[in-house]
Parts: C-alpha cells; structure tokens; sequence
C-alpha cells in the first residue's frame, strides 16, 4: 500500500468515524439541546444558536453554529479579546461543560469540520490565519477538540 493509498484510506475511516460519532451525539444529545435552547431562551433575548463565520480548510469559509452563550448584539471578537461580562449566566454553565459546543456536531456532519482538528479561527485574525497557512495547518479540517483545548488554550 502507498503513501497516497493509505494517507486516503486513512481519510476516509476518520470522516467516517466523525459521522458515525456525530451523528450519535446529535441523537442522544437532542434532548440535552431540547433543553439548553429552552433554557437560552428563558435566559436572554436572542437566538439561542450563534453561527458564526470561520476559516475552514485551506482558508474556505464556513458557518460554525454554537448555542448561544453571550447576551444578543455582543461584538464578534475572539473570545480572549470578549468581556467577561458579556457571558449571560447561563452561558457560565453552558461553556464549562461544553455543552454550546454540540451543535457543531451538525458542522461535523456536513463536511466542514472535525472531530478532532485545530479550532478554527475567525476572518479577522489575520496573523492566526498568516502563521497556520506558513505551518500546513490550514490544510486539514478544523475540529470542536483538539490540543489547544487539551492543554487549556484560548
């Protein structure tokens, strides 16, 4: 087997270990969403999914949805560069057991992420975008976990 043929079949057995898997997460998480959404919606105005737009693979634009768990009209800023103050309380909850990050299972599904890959960035950070495209990382799919999230990095 070649580089090419293994590399590809190695491809294959991840996109589909990342369907199998989300869409199991979103079948057994459906009623946890059921909840957070009616939960969201009690808790502020606003939609309870936020879609924003990222960078995907080589530079390709996409929608990544998230729940909601910053009050309606907040600026679309990294979230290092966002005030905490700008988190509803919910949302405290929501980001510390990464459950606003289910519905990125859907992004999964469609092709525009991962499982497991580098979080993907917004348009605006130029010099994120500038650094993964010198290191080849923008070649591969961004992903909802990976090492940045492991180690505790923003």
């Amino acid at each position: 087997m070649g580089v090419a043929t293994s590399r590809t079949a190695y491809c294959i057995s991840k996109r589909s270990f990342d369907i199998v898997v989300a869409a199991a997460g979103l079948t057994l998480g459906a009623p946890l969403l059921a909840l957070a959404w009616v939960a969201i919606r009690l808790d502020s105005t606003g939609s309870p999914i936020f879609a924003q737009v990222r960078v995907g693979t080589n530079g390709r634009l996409f929608t990544c949805y998230k729940l909601r768990t910053m009050y309606a009209g907040t600026s679309n800023l990294p979230t290092h560069q966002t005030q905490k103050s700008a988190v509803t309380p919910l949302g405290v909850h929501l980001r510390r057991w990464k459950i606003d990050e289910l519905p990125q299972l859907y992004n999964v599904l469609m092709g525009d992420m991962s499982l497991v890959g580098p979080r993907p960035c917004l348009p605006s950070q130029l010099g994120l975008i500038r650094a993964r495209e010198q290191m080849g990382v923008h070649r591969v799919l961004p992903g909802i976990t990976g090492l940045a999230q492991v180690r505790g990095i923003d």
